[in-house]
């Protein structure tokens, strides 16, 4: 159970770690909890692995779907004004680098399971085939390749839907610079102007921002919308 709690939580520190295990049903101390972990060496920092300096230079995309990025934005807490038996919630993002429509999706759960999910329901709501989805190195969506070559529900899901996968270089998430700017401008334009009396509310608003965001004019679109742009592609290159 701590092992499963720490994985999950870790990054939230070791008093929510222990706070989740209780609520699974542990019954021991936090020292004890502790000592548990030194003993299996989980708290032990990695070594950072050194890399090559990076020559990284994105290729643009030339239609819709070709290259989408997937990310994980955790919604803050202050945004967050009633009470939640989820400690929090996330914002999973899809955004297709030609358009930069975006599908986007809120959950209470950080894990592949809900990432997988995500995907079922990516294609029809961008409204055209993607060939391949390229996301970070989180647990959300891949294993540690040190660890183990095994798939993810994630991995083997995109396998299902025939979308090739791209992993970004570990510690360099400007590679996933069109999601990250995207995740700025969600805390501009939405999260940080808000504060939601009840999930339902939330969710409310949520929905009517993520639709409203396909709609709003880019500089980097040359001042059309998302929509507009895969609408306007599509015209052009109908059979």
């Amino acid at each position: 159970m701590i092992r499963h709690k720490h994985r999950y939580h870790r990054h939230e520190g070791l008093a929510q770690v222990y706070r989740k295990s209780r609520d699974a049903g542990y019954r021991r101390t936090y020292d004890s909890m502790c000592r548990q972990i030194r003993k299996m060496k989980l708290n032990t920092p990695k070594k950072r692995k050194s890399y090559p300096k990076s020559t990284y230079r994105r290729n643009l995309a030339t239609y819709p779907g070709e290259r989408v990025q997937i990310d994980i934005k955790y919604v803050p807490n202050e945004c967050i004004g009633f009470a939640s038996n989820h400690n929090r919630y996330y914002q999973i993002t899809a955004i297709d680098e030609y358009s930069r429509k975006r599908y986007l999706e809120l959950v209470n759960e950080l894990s592949t399971y809900s990432t997988s999910n995500f995907l079922k329901r990516l294609e029809d709501n961008l409204g055209f085939k993607v060939e391949l989805v390229q996301t970070d190195n989180g647990i959300e969506f891949v294993n540690d390749q040190d660890i183990t070559n095994k798939k993810t529900r994630f991995e083997k899901y995109l396998e299902k839907l025939d979308i090739k996968h791209k992993r970004i270089r570990p510690y360099s998430p400007w590679q996933n610079g069109i999601v990250e700017r995207s995740h700025r401008i969600d805390n501009e334009l939405f999260y940080s102007r808000r504060r939601f009396g009840s999930y339902k509310q939330m969710k409310k608003s949520f929905i009517r921002y993520s639709k409203r965001y396909n709609n709003i004019a880019r500089k980097i679109l040359n001042f059309k919308t998302p929509n507009e742009i895969v609408k306007e592609y599509h015209s052009e290159n109908a059979a």
